[in-house]
């Protein structure tokens, strides 16, 4: 019988701790790191060569969407691919535990809205069927490849104790007291946090905003006090004036909902935006001067790429405009008659001019044509909607609509920001900033939109060591977030902790420029992802998961309850 189930021998280890790297053999047992030495003489029942590889913790994604995926796919691809061995689902309030069984249906609909998820995949691919969170996390237990905290999403809660009226209303004192002992539940069950968001993005698949845009502040800071009786937990939360770097009111909320939790409050990505070039530096500010008061406040920083896909049958993006909201989520028919009414054109342009507040802005002439499904539509793909315009001597909008309209709204279109030194400017003061969070992949959701999961191997491969060194872009994506999320026992490779292990080739250690579309999912649909090359393997809780970037089939991830390491599992 051997001494260890597994030894990495020879790699050069960079922990986790910030400290610098160094030559040693990392050795595995019962899914805990026992030993990091420079030799470690011990039989093993695997040995993996790290000799010229790096070797670090697994990476830890403090806002993903894999609620849903994980059902199918107990990678989590692609962020796994990516070297991601942790992460946190149910962000912006958007869980479907708890839920009684009548309104699951309910909840996967306005997932497939709001997250950009194919509805039928949702209602192929889980078979979850309503309950607690408690019954949610029983039926992953067991068949998921990475660890996995799950937070319980406000509009779970809203749904399950005001029924449609979580659409339409605030909530009573009453109703906010049976919400409290709800998530009372959810977290004796194991959530890790609480998660909410109030953005006018976020439509339901039936047009109205989902059910955490209707709450009051007083509904969001009694649920945040709900963490303080517990001692433990996160709270996750986007607020309506995110981008401008938040006014007067969503400050006094976020400051009364860290104040009474006691607890992290995590936010939105920062990004120097066209439209709103001061939000990022006026939310740093934010954040700085609540962590100065004793508050413990994490915005987040994003190193992939910026851009988005969409179809205009299928996407989201435009639902901050009431125009395209109320039309895009019509039936078939009757949506595309609306879309040719000149009337209707005539409100989307009035608002289309006007970007203020809005998270999503369109530029026609950077916004481009990147497939189309008839042959007399293809001399367009590449070109942008200008230049479409120009062909048809038409306005840009009356373009977008024509040939999306010719298309049943499945032409495909690409918004790809162009390289913009001041975005790279403030991102770099962001990574400089230490609570600062990296993320921003939304993994596992916005799938026809947008695959963020290569913010992990971009900060590796574009970032170090222009502006960080290796040793703390590694703790940025390990020990920090894990910390911060409260996930004990993992993001270092320590004894005692958990055997999260990645080798890595650093010479190959890459992703693509432009993400790939892929059609794995249930029901035949489709999605956007993003490859890796560099990763020789990925181990998770001291089992190989990945064997260059191949799944093997295992499925040694845990459930974190509460946060709880569960390496012991």
């Amino acid at each position: 019988m051997s001494d260890l189930d597994l030894l990495v021998r020879g790699g050069r280890v960079v922990d986790g701790t910030g400290a610098p790297a160094r030559t040693a053999d990392v050795a595995v047992h019962a899914g805990r790191v026992v030993a990091v030495d420079d030799h470690v003489d011990a039989s093993a029942d695997r040995v993996l060569d790290a000799d010229g590889l790096l070797v670090t913790p697994g990476f830890v994604d403090v806002h993903t969407h894999y609620d849903a995926q994980l059902h199918w796919d107990p990678t989590a691809s692609p962020a796994s691919w990516h070297g991601v061995t942790t992460l946190l689902t149910g962000n912006c309030g958007f869980t479907f535990a708890p839920c009684r069984p009548d309104d699951l249906e309910w909840l996967l609909l306005m997932l497939s809205r709001v997250e950009g998820m194919s509805a039928d995949a949702l209602s192929t691919g889980v078979d979850f069927r309503g309950g607690s969170l408690g019954d949610f996390l029983d039926n992953l237990d067991g068949r998921v490849g990475v660890n996995v905290g799950a937070n319980v999403g406000h509009c779970a809660l809203r749904r399950h104790v005001l029924g449609d009226d979580a659409s339409v209303r605030t909530a009573t004192d009453d109703e906010v007291a049976a919400m409290q002992d709800l998530l009372r539940g959810a977290l004796r069950d194991g959530a890790v946090g609480f998660t909410s968001s109030q953005l006018e993005i976020h439509q339901a698949h039936d047009g109205r905003g989902v059910p955490s845009n209707y709450a009051a502040p007083e509904e969001l800071i009694a649920l945040a006090g709900v963490l303080k009786e517990f001692g433990r937990g996160q709270i996750e939360f986007i607020p309506r004036s995110f981008l401008v770097g938040y006014d007067d009111d969503d400050r006094a909320l976020i400051r009364a909902m860290a104040e009474v939790s006691g607890r992290p409050v995590h936010l939105n990505t920062l990004t120097q935006m066209p439209h709103a070039p001061d939000g990022w530096s006026r939310s740093l500010e934010f954040a700085e001067a609540a962590i100065a008061d004793g508050l413990e406040i994490h915005p987040m920083f994003a190193s992939n790429r910026q851009g988005a896909h969409f179809q205009l049958g299928s996407t989201f993006l435009f639902d901050e405009m009431p125009s395209f909201r109320s039309t895009l989520t019509l039936p078939p028919a009757e949506r595309a008659e609306r879309l040719r009414d000149p009337a209707l054109r005539a409100q989307m342009r009035t608002e289309l001019a006007d970007p203020t507040g809005r998270s999503f802005v369109v530029p026609w002439s950077v916004l481009r044509v990147e497939s189309v499904r008839h042959e007399r539509n293809r001399r367009f793909v590449d070109r942008s909607v200008t230049e479409v315009a120009e062909a048809w001597d038409a306005d840009p909008l009356d373009a977008f609509l024509d040939l999306s309209l010719d298309e049943d709204l499945e032409t495909q279109f690409v918004l790809a920001a162009p390289p913009d030194p001041r975005r790279r400017a403030s991102t770099e003061t962001l990574i400089h900033a230490p609570f600062v969070m990296p993320g921003s992949s939304d993994g596992g959701a916005h799938l026809l939109s947008f695959c963020g999961a290569d913010y992990t191997t971009r900060l590796l491969t574009e970032w170090v060591p222009d502006v960080l060194s290796l040793e703390a872009a590694v703790a940025r994506l390990t020990s920090i977030p894990a910390d911060a999320s409260g996930v004990a026992g993992r993001g270092r490779l320590v004894p005692g902790g958990a055997a999260d292990v990645l080798l890595i080739d650093q010479s190959t250690l890459a992703t693509p420029d432009a993400p790939r579309y892929v059609e794995d999912m249930p029901a035949g649909s489709g999605r956007f992802v993003t490859d890796a090359t560099g990763y020789e393997a990925v181990v998770v809780n001291g089992e190989v998961l990945l064997d260059h970037g191949k799944w093997t089939g295992a499925t040694p991830g845990h459930i974190l309850r509460g946060g709880d390491t569960g390496a012991a599992g």
